[in-house]
Order: structure tokens, then sequence, then C-alpha cells
């Protein structure tokens, strides 16, 4: 399975109405002429767009067409499912920078009411080295639920100066057994670099969950089985934050394990 070394991730949200069968990409200016690398779409699991208006629309029975800048046809009419970790696969490289005006998602199904189609877009160098993940520091949130607004300013003072090489989120009900808190809950990371030509622009909580513990009863160690690396980059955490956007009103943990250098 593929690794991914993440330099910079951006994201695309767009609004699908009833009635409507095939849905452009919106024109952003802000990732216009940059080379794409790969598209990751967010399954909805009682998800809640960025604003918390909108429920994410499940990618089930959608096709994904879309073209690069010079005019050629890049993906014709995939599955959007294959532009999903969530099952174990890895994502097709794009590698182009996209024409997002000609580029659109066919909808062939029933839309009952107006949601969203959530993608991080992944921007950056090709075959970075993977770093080292022997440094941990964990950051847990007892009390998450619903919509609400998470900073992390002055919670994470002793990764100052340290350069972040990766980050995985682990969910888990407060009313679950030790061995039973696995789970999900909708939201994205904001992270704030201080390199400027550095961004990681809400990225899922889902695109970067996955985890174990090796022992339930010594010290909860956790061990990330995600394949998404961060090239290091020291965090501005003070600027940084987490948005929860969830249907689930079910109080839960969420726990962030950040490995740095």
């Amino acid at each position: 399975m593929r690794e991914y070394v993440i330099q910079n991730v951006d994201f695309i949200q767009l609004t699908v109405n009833p009635g409507e069968d095939r849905v452009y990409f919106p024109v952003s200016t802000h990732l216009q002429g940059k080379k794409v690398l790969y598209l990751e779409v967010l399954n909805p699991d009682k998800g809640l767009d960025l604003s918390g208006r909108y429920p994410i629309l499940s990618p089930d029975s959608l096709f994904v067409t879309l073209y690069d800048t010079s005019g050629n046809l890049i993906i014709d009419t995939l599955f959007i499912n294959y532009l999903s970790t969530l099952t174990g696969n890895d994502l097709p490289r794009i590698d182009s920078e996209i024409d997002w005006e000609r580029s659109f998602i066919s909808v062939p199904v029933s839309v009952k009411q107006t949601s969203v189609l959530f993608f991080s877009v992944y921007i950056g160098s090709e075959n970075l080295p993977v770093p080292s993940q022997k440094n941990l520091y964990n950051l847990t949130f007892p009390s998450v639920a619903g919509k609400m607004e998470i900073s992390l300013f002055r919670k994470v003072q002793a990764l100052k100066g340290k350069k972040i090489t990766g980050v995985y989120a682990m969910v888990g009900s407060t009313a679950g057994k030790p061995d039973q808190l696995f789970g999900f809950i909708n939201g994205y990371l904001y992270l704030v670099p201080k390199d400027k030509t550095r961004y990681i622009n809400y990225i899922p909580l889902q695109f970067i969950d996955g985890m174990f513990f090796t022992s339930i009863y010594e010290n909860y160690t956790p061990i990330s089985l995600q394949r998404k690396f961060i090239d290091p980059v020291e965090i501005d955490f003070n600027r940084s934050k987490i948005l929860i956007r969830s249907t689930d009103e079910t109080i839960q943990t969420l726990n962030l394990s950040f490995y740095y250098e």
C-alpha cells in the first residue's frame, strides 16, 4: 500500500442540490495553477460540512470527471469511491494542474436534500522521504460532540520548536470500556505551519484516523495504522484549531497523537 508524505493540503466543497445530475467544481482561484497530486473524498459518517449547515453526501454511485489545463481528459467517469482511502484504496495519482471549470461530478442518484461533497486536495513535491516517527506527544479532549470549535491555543506548548512529522486521531465513547474506545466523529483539523509556503487546511479527522493500542492495560500506547505522514514542519499551534461538525450528540473523547523530530 502506498505511503503519502503530505506537504500541503487544501479543500474543495461542492454543494449538490436535489434534482441535479451534474455538479461542476467551483472556480477556486486559490487552486488555480497548482499541481494536484491527489484528491480524497470524505465519507458521510454523520458528518456536516465546514459551516455545519449541510450534511456530507455519500459518494456511493457518484462519478468524477477531470480535465487538466491543457484540455486533456485525465479522469473519465471514475467511480468516486476510488478517491477514498477509508476502505484501503491507494488514491489515483493525478499529478496535474486541474481545469476546475470543466471538471465535474456525475450524480445519477436521487439527492433528497441539499448536501455537500468534501475533498481534500494534496499539493506538493513528489517522492518525498518518509520522515521519522520515533517521538510522540498525545493530546486528549475528553468531551467532543455535535458542532464545536476547539482551539489549540496554549495546549501544545511541549512541541514548541519541534517539527511535526505526522498527526493521527482516535475517537471513542466516554461510556465505553478501554478496549472499546474506537469510533469516528466528523471533524476537520486546521494547522498553521510556521513556514509561510506551507498550509494544512481543514483535513478531515477521518483521513488521519486509524490507531490501535499495543497494550490495553499498559499506558494505552497508540500505534498509527495510517499511511499519511507530514513533510517535517514546525506548527504555530496557537493559531491552529479543530472543527467538530457532526450530527451525533454522543459525548466522545478525541485523542490526537503528534509525531515529531
